[in-house]
């Protein structure tokens, strides 16, 4: 019997603290419901040769320059393992039990590394960052996505395929980039 009680009472308490959480997301996404709408992905035809892929580690979406502002955007919302794909016409995140995302090249802004994101840190440069601006319903927002490649070399093809699609006009070398990739 001495032993039900603080049983009990640590049972509710993580039940509140799960309550707590289930109503902070909501919150968070009611918050951001300009970014509820997921992004269309064109077909495979429509989307040119593909011209580097690797397995990653998605850690998060972000508000641009606000590395802590994590965003709600559907099929970007939760970290995962998953896969970037850059084709000619843009680059494509798949999560597995997410939709797809693909980015289209009009609306990538720059792409280099960085060392932390959320609650992700790691070596100088391990992480690949992809600045792109998202079609909000009210107005278009610069948003940051977070990458993490798996394999020794692919953050370097990423960032170089990447780099390749973006318009010249509209590629600033890199100016947040904070180290080399892995």
């Amino acid at each position: 019997m001495a032993r039900i009680l603080p049983a009990v009472l640590v049972t509710a308490f993580l039940l509140l603290l799960l309550v707590a959480m289930f109503w902070a997301w909501r919150a968070r996404k009611k918050r951001q419901s300009a970014f509820q709408n997921p992004l269309d992905a064109p077909a495979a035809d429509e989307r040119g040769a593909e011209l580097g892929s690797a397995s990653v580690l998605y850690v998060a979406t972000t508000t641009a320059g606000e590395p802590l502002d994590r965003l709600t955007i559907p099929g970007l919302a939760f970290r995962g393992r998953g896969v970037v794909t850059v084709f000619e016409q843009g680059v494509s995140l798949t999560i597995p039990g997410e939709p797809e995302t693909f980015i289209p090249r009009e609306r990538l802004r720059s792409v280099g590394t960085s060392t932390w994101a959320i609650d992700r840190v790691v070596e100088t440069g391990g992480l690949v960052r992809f600045d792109w601006t998202y079609p909000a319903e009210s107005s278009p927002v610069d948003v940051e996505s977070y990458v993490r490649a798996i394999e020794l070399g692919d953050a370097a093809r990423l960032i170089d395929a990447t780099d390749s699609i973006i318009p010249i006009s509209d590629n600033p070398l890199h100016p947040q980039q904070e180290g080399p990739s892995s």
